[in-house]
């Protein structure tokens, strides 16, 4: 099994990763996977910082667009014309290509280095990741109303569900509810993990922004590395009906 961080107390080698995540029977050391995330985007730093540099100008692309929608008032709020609309092209452009840095990271984690071209490698999944990435957005905003920890969590929980889909080829539905189900597995250590990418955030305005030039990829090359410890490579197997063969499942 690639890259898994421990050896795994399970004689049954016959099982896939996720099977494995799921019966919660991974050996999870949380420094061993920060370090291989650290060594890794120092192995590979130039193509995951080309990557997030692209993401960057196409979010400032996208704010000079928006600019002239944007109405400042005299108490400092602002509202915004057509907001709804413009979230939702936004979430259209910027899916794939954030789908396409984790990607980058999982390749890395397998081993498989790429170039940062393989960011536009996810344009056509381009609906499917858009829908998954709108409905994990209502899911946070929702659990954010209710008393912040909800949508934290679902923030948290939902992070593997793009991968899954471009991955797996999983719908957006059920890539969230597995996504839903590995985080819930482990979600401890994954939780520490992120509180770890929190506290390192904070240095972003206290070094003027500099430390986001390895935080960012850093944070990428982390989702890989769990992505590939948790879930694998292994192709998602499916018994379906003759008329549901070209839809990708997972018997959840």
């Amino acid at each position: 099994m690639a890259n898994n961080m421990m050896p795994e107390n399970n004689g049954d080698h016959t099982k896939t990763t996720l099977q494995r995540t799921l019966e919660k029977s991974h050996d999870f050391d949380i420094k061993a996977v920060f370090l291989r995330a650290n060594q890794m985007t120092k192995a590979n730093f130039a193509t995951l910082i080309q990557a997030c540099i692209v993401l960057v100008v196409v979010f400032v692309i996208i704010g000079a667009i928006t600019q002239p929608y944007i109405t400042v008032h005299d108490d400092g709020s602002f509202t915004i014309q057509h907001q709804s609309f413009i979230e939702i092209a936004t979430v259209f452009v910027v899916s794939p290509l954030i789908t396409g840095l984790y990607m980058l990271g999982l390749s890395h984690a397998r081993n498989t280095p790429r170039t940062v071209f393989a960011l536009f490698d996810y344009i056509p999944l381009i609906f499917l990741l858009a829908l998954t990435q709108l409905v994990n957005s209502i899911l946070m905003q929702l659990g954010l109303v209710l008393l912040i920890i909800p949508g934290l969590y679902f923030w948290m929980a939902t992070s593997f569900s793009l991968m899954l889909v471009a991955d797996k080829s999983l719908t957006p539905l059920k890539a969230i509810l597995l996504s839903c189900r590995v985080f819930n597995a482990y979600w401890g250590q994954i939780t520490a993990l992120f509180m770890i990418m929190a506290v390192l955030a904070i240095t972003i305005p206290l070094t003027l922004g500099l430390s986001l030039i390895w935080i960012m990829p850093l944070y990428f090359s982390l989702i890989g590395v769990l992505y590939e410890k948790l879930i694998g490579g292994e192709q998602v197997r499916t018994e379906a009906k003759p008329k549901e063969r070209n839809e990708s499942s997972f018997d959840a």
